[in-house]
This record gives structure tokens, sequence and C-alpha cells, in this order.
């Protein structure tokens, strides 16, 4: 072995001695989001109510398993009990209350679709705020929960089996086949990465 082979190993293993942790802190807490009937452990019921919501309404059930079905509010409550810093917990209750006053009364007393119109509304506003800027706050809560429930789904097995193609032991290669053969233009399950 020479010393740029040996660099690069070494670097290799430091990446993935601090990246591990983090990883195995997600995989832990998707694993906790797959107990049913599991109470929340950071979040207290209303909270995880509204939650729910807004998750139903960024992956609904369709022909498909959605969100709720696929325990992501049991994992973004895990992801905040084990995951997140003291900081990030703080902005997304705080993000969380906004959120919850900005459509004039409880969102859980709105019906169906103030729920989706609000959360619409949040959402534009969200990704219309240039890149350095910072989002108010009801928007920043709908951004969040939107990143947390599309790491939780497309990590779940519904997501991973049912929305996204999956082979737990891939083939060989085939060239030149029909799209029919070749998932019918659904994407592959791939690691992410999340940032909030």
């Amino acid at each position: 072995m020479n010393r740029r082979e040996w660099l690069k190993s070494m670097s290799t293993l430091a990446v993935g001695a601090v990246a591990a942790p983090s990883l195995l802190a997600v995989f832990d807490a998707f694993a906790a989001s797959q107990k049913p009937g599991a109470a929340p452990r950071f979040f207290n019921p209303a909270q995880g109510s509204l939650i729910a919501g807004v998750v139903d309404i960024v992956i609904p059930r369709t022909d498909t398993p959605g969100a709720v079905d696929a325990g992501v509010p049991a994992f973004i409550d895990s992801m905040f009990k084990d995951v997140y810093t003291k900081n990030e917990k703080e902005r997304y209750l705080t993000s969380l209350v906004a959120f919850d006053k900005a459509g004039g009364k409880p969102f859980l007393q709105l019906d169906e679709s103030q729920r989706k119109a609000l959360v619409t509304r949040l959402h534009a506003e969200a990704i219309a705020e240039p890149l350095d800027a910072k989002i108010p706050p009801a928007a920043d809560f709908v951004l969040m929960t939107k990143k947390l429930t599309m790491l939780g789904f497309f990590m779940s097995e519904p997501g991973c089996t049912q929305v996204l193609q999956y082979v737990a032991i891939p083939g060989g290669f085939k060239a030149d086949i029909p799209l029919s053969q070749a998932g019918n233009g659904k994407a592959w399950a791939v690691e992410t990465e999340l940032k909030i």
C-alpha cells in the first residue's frame, strides 16, 4: 500500500467515524416509528396530531400508502427526541406555534381544504425566499416538516418498495429493454442527505 492509498483509506475511515452516529440515529428513529400505537416521546399529543395532519398533506394516501401509513409522524418525533440539537428543537417548536396561528384559528380546527390551502401557501412562501434570507417561522415549519416527511417516507418500506423501485439483490445488466421492464418510470431507492 502506498502513501496515497493509505491517506485515502484513513480519510474514508475518519468520515465514516463522524457520519456513523448520525446515520445510526436516523435508522433508530425509523425503527421506532414502525412500532404501531407508539405514543410521542418528544411532542405532546396535540403537537403530534398537528404534525400528522401536515405530513398527511405532504404525502397523502393514494393508490400507495401515505406518509402517515408509513409511520412518518413517529419518525419525526424520534428524530427530534434522539437526533436534533437543542437549538434545532427550539426552532422547530417555535415554528410549529407560529404555524398553528397562521390560519386564523388552530390548524386542527380548520377543514381539510383550509388546511391544504394553508400548507400550500406557506410552502410557496418558503421556497420563494432567496437562499440566504430568513424564512418566516410558519413557512419554516412547513419546509422543515416536508423535508422530514420525505426522508422518513422514502426510508420506509412502503416508500422504498411501493413508490420507488427496490431490488434487494440487483441482477445483471440488461441493455435496451422496454420501460415496462425497467420500473415504469419509477425512481430507484437511494441514500439521501437531509439538511434542516
